[in-house]
């Protein structure tokens, strides 16, 4: 009887034993599958795609050097959406031309596809948005003129080079690498003004040389803009740095940095590491660049030496003269010198010279007694 029992109950376990194999087998061949989908779409779409990361899924994007895209889109739960998907690329070039292109779906190979304008300029501005079930995604890339697979291949060299987590630059800015270059990047959270320093293997600024530096900024609107080299300024040679002007209410979600010198080009994205997506959601890490500086208050300091250099070298003195009898009177002690009063606003800068003390002895005559007594006598004819 007990012999029975324990067979009975061995049954069972070999039961539910099959059972969760079962399930076990078919959750892997599901994964297997899942997978296998994945993989043919990364192969459809081409190596190096580069992916951003929405709320509700992925968009991954190939944007290739002559404006042809390929894009594959899934949903959280890593499947491939393939229904009710479409969407609507916008470039936008140097000049600030827009051209739009639709995002059709491609049932062959499953990926919405276009046609777009060739890439030409360092950065290139391409705006996109997502129709996946009736609700949009929305996002927008900044492309080397190498497409998304130069942007994919610049990451993995700069990933050789890795920085220590967290160090900041001798300005206290974020250090990014971009091809060759080390580069640090600051905006003053007041101006909006941007620097861009250039540094050595020991972290400490060179001249910037030949180098052009653009920005592809993604925060409350995207904005290109192309930075220009500093002049020169009391305490700071020609070329220190470079600058610019970006409008930034807050940290930006995405920052795209490309720099040409001479012949070669390099492009970074902040914090993107290949292979991995790039989260663009409402709760996506923010790129900090911005901070406190005091460069409005060393511009402000240099203006105001500078305005007391010129009046120290150019002072304006108005001398009043008079004819006759007044001029006479004036030569003896009456010279008015009127001080110079320079303003500048804004910021206002009174610059007050005092007048110089200007004494005039006064002259002296003699005269014989016969002298005086004509000029008396002719003064009481008169």
């Amino acid at each position: 009887m007990k012999i029975t029992k324990l067979s009975g109950a061995f049954a069972l376990l070999l039961i539910a034993a099959a059972a969760a194999c079962g399930k076990g087998e078919e959750q892997q061949v599901e994964a297997n599958a899942t997978a296998e989908v994945t993989a043919t779409a990364e192969s459809a779409i081409g190596e190096g795609a580069y992916v951003e990361e929405h709320e509700s899924g992925k968009a991954a994007f190939n944007v290739a050097a002559d404006g042809s895209v390929k894009a594959a889109v899934t949903g959280p739960d890593g499947k491939p959406i393939r229904e009710d998907i479409g969407g609507t690329l916008l470039w936008k070039d140097a000049s600030g031309e827009e051209k739009t292109a639709p995002l059709t779906f491609d049932a062959k190979t499953g990926l919405l596809v276009a046609a777009g304008p060739k890439l030409e300029a360092d950065l290139t501005q391409i705006g996109y948005t997502l129709n996946v079930a009736g609700k949009p995604w929305s996002g927008t890339l900044h492309v080397p003129a190498g497409g998304t697979a130069e942007l994919h291949a610049n990451a993995k060299g700069a990933a050789d080079l890795a920085l220590p987590e967290g160090k900041l630059g001798p300005h206290g800015g974020r250090i990014e690498i971009v091809g060759d270059d080390r580069l640090e990047l600051l905006v003053d959270e007041a101006t909006g003004e941007v620097r861009v320093y250039v540094l050595d293997v020991d972290l400490k600024p060179v001249d910037i040389g030949e180098r052009k530096v653009t920005l592809g900024v993604v925060a409350d609107a995207p904005q290109v803009v192309v930075l220009a080299p500093a002049a020169a300024t009391a305490g700071v040679a020609a070329g220190a740095y470079l600058t610019g002007k970006l409008a930034l209410a807050a940290d930006p979600l995405k920052v795209t940095v490309a720099v040409r010198n001479g012949a070669r080009s390099a492009v970074a994205l902040c914090g993107y590491r290949p292979g991995v997506a790039f989260a663009v959601h409402a709760h996506a890490p923010r790129v900090k660049v911005r901070m406190k500086t005091d460069w409005h208050a060393h511009a402000h300091a240099h203006a105001h030496a500078d305005l007391k250099a010129k009046a120290r070298i150019d002072p304006k003195v108005h001398v009043h003269a008079a004819s006759g009898a007044a001029a006479k009177a004036n030569a003896k002690a009456h010279v008015h010198v009127k001080a110079p009063s320079v303003r500048v606003t804004p910021p206002s800068v009174n610059v007050q010279i005092k007048a110089p003390n200007v004494s005039i002895p006064k002259p002296s005559f003699k005269a014989s007694a016969s002298a005086r007594a004509s000029a008396g006598a002719k003064v009481g004819t008169h």
